[in-house]
């Protein structure tokens, strides 16, 4: 198949285009209030005052919250910090998840032994709710620096799943004819890793890291919808009542922040953050598997 047929990755690179002017240019645009000014009251053209949340108009596009913050503005500043925890969850994963998976390419040994406990251990129970009772524990609620607890956490949960995808992948080169060639030269391990193992692994790591920024973004959007916060401070907000206070932007904590809203007829709180959310799913996905028909095309090429 043609690289110019490959639909799937021609719509995914559109929209992770779309996403990335989003982080980077949205900001900018001269009808987003980056400094999420709230605005407490305003009056209407017929001289009524009106009290947020505003209803959509030309001035708010998709209304406003509670506080008269502009909901359009908070899911296009919230884009990039939102973006940037995927990234480095995932990415952290991939940074333990692949030398451990190559170290177990012969299964057996120490790092075969990790690699299945690991891989065990988290498929007892979803990874969702691994994640709430990781997530859940006091020293890291009450946690001044919660996001450096968050992003390890919901990277180890499935650095077993993707070491053992890597140990696979490597046991089944191991067995290729180059490979044993090299090994009969006597090339070191170092090298074989790295003129061998790693250019065969590369577009199926490459792969799988995209598909894998889906999942961390669909994982995030379950803890949104369950209230659980990326971010929080546990602050006091009447007196003598404590409660967790969000203190960011990112797509999840607006969706925990609105979500029982729901209840009360206000949906739209609600689905904007969710919609950003499956959008950029998709993206990731669509993405991932353009990379595949890509990688798969070329290697055909190449028998």
């Amino acid at each position: 198949m043609s690289s110019l047929k490959n639909y799937t990755l021609w719509i995914g690179g559109a929209m992770l285009a779309l996403v990335l002017f989003v982080m980077y240019l949205g900001p900018e645009l001269p009808f987003i209030d980056k400094s999420l000014t709230p605005e407490k009251h305003r009056w209407s053209e017929q001289g009524k005052l009106m009290l947020p949340p505003y209803k959509a108009s030309d001035l708010n596009w998709i209304g406003s919250d509670k506080k008269g913050v502009d909901n359009l503005s908070k899911l296009v500043v919230g884009t990039k910090e939102t973006v940037y925890i995927v990234f480095f969850i995932a990415l952290l994963r991939y940074i333990i998840a692949v030398p451990l998976g190559v170290l177990a390419y012969k299964q057996k040994g120490v790092a075969h032994w990790l690699v299945t406990s690991l891989n065990q251990i988290f498929t007892f129970l979803p990874v969702i709710f691994s994640a709430i009772l990781l997530l859940s524990m006091p020293f890291i609620q009450y946690s001044s620096n919660r996001i450096l607890w968050v992003i390890p956490i919901l990277a180890l949960l499935e650095v077993g799943r993707v070491a053992h995808i890597v140990q696979q992948q490597a046991n089944h080169i191991s067995h290729e004819l180059f490979v044993e060639a090299g090994e009969s030269l006597g090339l070191s391990g170092w090298r074989l890793v790295r003129n061998y193992y790693m250019p065969s692994l590369v577009p199926e790591i490459v792969i799988n890291f995209c598909i894998d920024l889906g999942k961390v973004m669909l994982l995030i959007g379950q803890l949104g919808v369950l209230s659980i916060f990326l971010t929080h401070n546990w602050a006091e907000v009447d007196y003598f009542t404590m409660k967790f206070v969000n203190t960011s932007t990112n797509w999840v904590s607006l969706l925990a922040e609105t979500r029982a809203d729901i209840y009360l007829s206000k949906f739209t709180f609600v689905f904007y953050p969710a919609l950003a959310i499956l959008f950029t799913v998709l993206t990731f996905n669509l993405l991932g598997e353009g990379l595949r028909r890509h990688f798969n095309r070329r290697m055909g090429s190449y028998l």
